[in-house]
């Protein structure tokens, strides 16, 4: 598959992305509840596929265990409890629409990172909502998110900020978004490299002149390239 393939892809999969805008959440209209699981769903796709993230975040949300508060609650205790919560295995939805079971990986390093980060920020009366509102950039609210929600990177946080509608000028620069990159600009970046804010912020502008050129906001491009490299890399089509 040619570069203008997947531009063209791309172009196509833009309009389809825009024409489902509407169902996007409104971060304003959110419940601390709500986007603490939208948190908690960017902390898990970082350490796995995201259907399984949604399939933990899910869990725990069942369980109750993605409360805005710890209620006097230690870290350990939080721990404990989401660790025993996902020792049983979680459903999957697969391709042909059936589902099946599957545990998540490293369950002790989300359980750290999720307790860690509600001790964190409700143990000191304060909010993800507070956060967002008190921002005066969607890059100083990245910035925050990035210093309070245990697991959050750059990439991470973008995610979130997408996910709740914060804004559309920010990228996820997701591997597949990477190797877009790779393939139409000839960079050849380091994941690693890209939990530097600067560095990460840095690519961003390089997207956002691609963005651009496609005539679309950051996050619509983002997004439909993440879609069309993800299909593209599944089919063996680059």
């Amino acid at each position: 598959m040619t570069v203008a393939i997947i531009n063209q892809t791309i172009r196509e999969m833009c309009l389809e992305v825009k024409s489902h805008a509407s169902a996007m959440q409104n971060w304003r209209l959110m419940t601390e509840e709500e986007l603490l699981y939208e948190a908690a769903v960017c902390i898990f796709g970082s350490q796995m596929v995201f259907e399984m993230a949604i399939a933990t975040a899910d869990r725990l949300r069942e369980r109750r265990l993605l409360q805005p508060a710890p209620r006097g609650r230690s870290v350990e205790v939080i721990e404990r409890k989401v660790v025993e919560a996902l020792s049983d295995p979680l459903p999957m939805p697969k391709g042909d629409g059936t589902q099946r079971w599957a545990r998540p990986r490293f369950k002790n390093r989300l359980a750290s990172l999720l307790a860690t980060t509600i001790v964190e920020i409700y143990g000191q009366s304060r909010t993800i909502r507070g956060f967002l509102f008190d921002a005066e950039s969607a890059r100083e609210a990245r910035e925050t998110l990035t210093q309070h929600v245990w697991g959050f990177g750059p990439k991470q946080a973008s995610l979130f900020l997408r996910r709740v509608d914060y804004c559309a000028d920010l990228a996820v620069l997701d591997v597949h978004v990477l190797d877009y990159l790779q393939l139409a600009r000839g960079l050849s970046l380091s994941s690693s490299k890209l939990g530097h804010l600067s560095f990460y912020e840095e690519i961003e502008d390089t997207f956002r002149e691609i963005a651009a050129e496609f005539g679309h906001s950051v996050g619509c491009v983002d997004l439909a390239t993440w879609l069309t490299m993800r299909v593209a890399k599944k089919e063996a089509f680059i």
